[in-house]
């Protein structure tokens, strides 16, 4: 049974006389898979009654509904806040189907009849619900015997499917179900949803989840997002970000919505993303990240593995350990397998490189390209002009803003950032 086959269709009495015509199907929660509850008849006019499902049969053969009992012993029923209006609130709306993670069009409701009970079990996105609706079936399958072309039916089981009204997610497994999905998949769902469905996914996502996603969607969406959001679930979702990351999508929209924003990031936080902000983005400081780790001289390497194993969720890359003054000057570079090999006790400066490979922060995508391929670096860093340390490059970064935007999402995760 689909729902377009009786919306429309006369609902007799038991003499069979005319009652009206059916409008809508009502589907409650239920253990297993929603029940149908009631029917939304159109008696006369604009008169419509909704109607306990006591009040009703229907007949598999015929496909037609009938009510059993008198007229003047029909019971009405009110719809509760979990019921689902199929017509309404279903049929050519958009879903996210969490099985093949992608949103798609409704274009008809499989409904299962089982005992004397009806059961909502799937919804129909293809060609074949289309042509159902339009009441073209009977012409398409006698052109389908002639060119042997059937056009699809593609029923998505209830359980695979988070339903949208309005612009509110309507199912309270939402969250749930979406967050359990890769955070690319989820992006894939987002970039396909309308704005307020976008905000409302990262408003129920948990943060790390939601700032996992953001960094997956396109510029545009991302943008998108964050002028749609509240400025503190914004800066909540922002700081569970890397800074460099958190300063690209921030500059892609409003000034005062990203003002509003930083004020409610935490003060440390707020500081790294405005100083990569006030670079150009085709810049070595526009592109650098702030989270690197920086020691001074006279730390034991002893000490040092203790101070990583501490801080290990503070730095993006420990590709390399760089070694700095009290006012933050580069000293010298060395790489973890140096720190590995070397006596515990002896401290960064006796075994530390001093002549380092670096950028300065206006130096432009090219030249953070010449050092990190000249010297065969996985990550650069970034000094100003008092030879002060503000910022690392990784090989990932330069990747992801050299390579297309068409071809990015072909790319490792490892790859872009």
């Amino acid at each position: 049974m689909y729902l377009s086959y009786v919306i429309g269709k006369q609902i007799k009495t038991a003499d069979g006389a005319n009652f009206g015509r059916l409008v809508d199907l009502i589907a409650s929660p239920s253990p297993h898979l929603p029940i149908i509850s009631a029917v939304k008849v159109k008696v006369s006019g604009k008169s419509v009654r909704t109607l306990a499902r006591r009040c009703f049969g229907y007949d598999e053969k015929t496909e037609k509904f009938t009510l059993n009992c008198p007229t003047e012993l029909l019971e009405d029923y009110e719809a509760g806040e979990n019921d689902i209006l199929l017509a309404h609130s279903v049929m050519d709306k958009q879903i996210v189907d969490v099985h093949d993670y992608r949103v798609v069009r409704v274009n008809d409701v499989r409904i299962e009849p089982s005992g004397r009970s009806l059961y909502l079990v799937g919804v129909d996105v293809g060609v074949r619900g289309l042509l159902r609706r339009m009441g073209l079936m009977h012409a398409s399958d006698a052109l389908s015997k002639v060119t042997h072309i059937r056009p699809s039916s593609q029923v998505i089981a209830w359980d695979d499917v988070e339903t949208f009204e309005n612009g509110k997610l309507k199912l309270s497994v939402s969250a749930g179900r979406l967050s359990a999905l890769h955070p690319s998949d989820i992006a894939r769902i987002v970039n396909d949803l309308d704005p307020a469905q976008r905000t409302d996914v990262f408003e129920m996502l948990d943060l790390e989840t939601a700032a996992d996603v953001l960094t997956e969607t396109t510029p545009e969406v991302q943008a998108d997002i964050l002028e749609n959001l509240e400025e503190e679930r914004a800066a909540d979702i922002l700081e569970e970000m890397e800074p460099d990351e958190a300063a690209d999508v921030l500059g892609d929209i409003s000034e005062s919505k990203r003002e509003d924003i930083l004020v409610e990031m935490e003060p440390e936080e707020a500081e790294d993303v405005k100083e990569l902000l006030s670079y150009p983005d085709d810049s070595a400081g526009g592109l650098m990240t702030t989270e690197y780790v920086a020691l001074p001289k006279d730390m034991t390497a002893a000490r040092t593995v203790e101070y990583l194993r501490e801080h290990e969720d503070e730095a993006e890359v420990l590709y390399y350990l760089y070694i700095v003054d009290s006012s933050g000057r580069m000293l010298g570079v060395t790489s973890l397998r140096d720190l590995i090999m070397a006596d515990p006790k002896s401290k960064l400066e006796d075994f530390m490189i001093k002549k380092v490979i670096s950028v300065n922060t206006d130096d432009e995508i090219d030249d953070v390209v010449r050092a990190l391929s000249d010297y065969n670096l996985i990550a650069v860093p970034v000094l100003d002009e008092s030879d002060v340390l503000r910022g690392v490059i990784t090989v990932d970064d330069v990747l992801e803003e050299l390579v297309p935007e068409e071809w990015r999402d072909r790319m490792p995760k490892v790859w872009r950032g």
